[in-house]
């Protein structure tokens, strides 16, 4: 799925949480109407778009993990399915039980009511009959229980004991901050991706690029051009160390790449001596123009070698 879809359905969704849920597929995370696969939340969890917030477990086939199960009653004496659930009357004299509606009432409001089997009237509930709630009776054989014997059974056909289930344990997240600028950037990347390409440089908005530690890293901007292996991010929390600390490891991660971030706000300069200005450029908007604008700028002077 494209990750801009992805980013606006996600900022869209504030501080609520993603939690998974049981579809009739399986296991899946519900973003405002769009499904996503645990493989697709983890993805973005990779991507530092997630934060985990919580775990829920979920039962799930011992055989094949799936966790999309179907609970089959059976009769315990004959073994079908053919289960009708009622609610259940017992007459003490003769011991016969049946569904409530087969004992025929005699008059409703005084509660008297007469057997099927031993043809005898009777109306005091506790001593006469008993009304133990509801039961189940097997069409095939007539049977009638209370305790069914219960199978699961899994979208690839496995059966199961319900207590031979294995637990799967999942977990719920929240958007992350980096999420957040970069869905509130997006815009302003594409509008420098398009003005760049006016001016012959070409960059991509939203690439995913693999570091050398395997990590997939999101970048806002990243330039195409040739002469030059730029990077462009921005800042929202200029003076968050987090921040900073994901920012200089991605740049190790990426060593052939050098990065811009783009900030609204100054910098503590206690950060700002800590920063290797040799791979990361620091373009502070102070005079509030738009941030497009302003990465235009600074990529056309690097690609003319004006500074």
């Amino acid at each position: 799925m494209d990750i801009s879809t992805i980013l606006m359905i996600l900022r869209s969704i504030g501080d609520e949480e993603i939690r998974p849920k049981i579809k009739s597929m399986g296991l899946l995370y519900d973003i405002k109407g769009m499904e996503l696969t645990p493989e697709q939340i983890n993805e973005c969890r990779e991507s530092e778009l997630l934060l985990q917030v919580s775990r829920y477990s979920y039962p799930a086939c011992n055989t094949c993990g799936s966790t999309a199960l179907h609970i089959i009653f059976e009769c315990p004496s004959c073994r079908s399915s053919m289960l009708t659930k009622h609610d259940i009357m017992v007459h003490y004299e003769c011991s016969y039980t049946a569904p409530a509606e087969e004992f025929r009432a005699v008059s409703r409001s005084d509660m008297v009511h007469t057997c099927p089997r031993c043809g005898k009237q009777f109306r005091k509930v506790g001593i006469d009959y008993g009304r133990p709630g509801f039961g189940f009776r097997c069409e095939r054989c007539r049977f009638i229980t209370q305790y069914p014997a219960v199978k699961v059974v899994c979208s690839n056909d496995h059966v199961s004991n319900i207590y031979d289930l294995n637990m799967l344990m999942v977990e719920g997240y929240r958007v992350s901050s980096t999420a957040n600028s970069l869905a509130a950037v997006y815009e302003e990347m594409v509008t420098a991706a398009k003005m760049l390409k006016g001016h012959g440089v070409e960059a991509d908005v939203l690439c995913k690029v693999t570091g050398t530690s395997g990590a997939v890293h999101i970048i806002p901007l990243m330039l195409k051009d040739s002469s030059i292996s730029v990077m462009v991010d921005y800042m929202s929390r200029p003076n968050d160390m987090m921040q900073w600390f994901r920012i200089i490891a991605r740049s190790v991660d990426l060593p052939d790449l050098s990065t811009i971030i783009v900030t609204d706000e100054p910098i503590d300069r206690h950060i700002l001596a800590t920063i290797n200005t040799a791979r990361l450029r620091v373009l502070y908007n102070k005079d509030g123009v738009r941030i497009s604008q302003l990465i235009v700028q600074e990529v056309l002077r690097m690609v003319e070698g004006l500074v």
